[in-house]
């Protein structure tokens, strides 16, 4: 989902990584993390439990620069395979 705003020339974009449990979503966002410009990602927020899985979601902020005149950031969530957290699905 991408949100315009032509007054402030920014774009939005917002990618959620939905999947089964174990399927590599968080490993994906921690890849794309350590293999950016620190200058251009944010902080990796990540909340999981003691076995390492996602609890709730994880969110990795992206700054992408300037295209055609508009600041392009996106914004990348996971959020929880397991069936036992599929109402957590609903905030995201």
């Amino acid at each position: 989902m991408s949100f315009i705003n032509p007054i402030t020339k920014e774009v939005n974009c917002k990618i959620v990584y939905v999947g089964t449990g174990l399927g590599g979503k968080t490993t994906n966002v921690q890849y794309i993390y350590e293999n950016t410009n620190k200058d251009r990602a944010g902080k990796l927020v990540s909340l999981s439990t003691e076995n390492e899985r996602t609890l709730f979601f994880d969110f990795l902020p992206l700054s992408v620069g300037e295209i055609h005149g508009y600041t392009t950031r996106f914004h990348l969530y996971t959020i929880p395979g397991q069936t036992f957290y599929d109402v957590s699905r609903d905030f995201i």
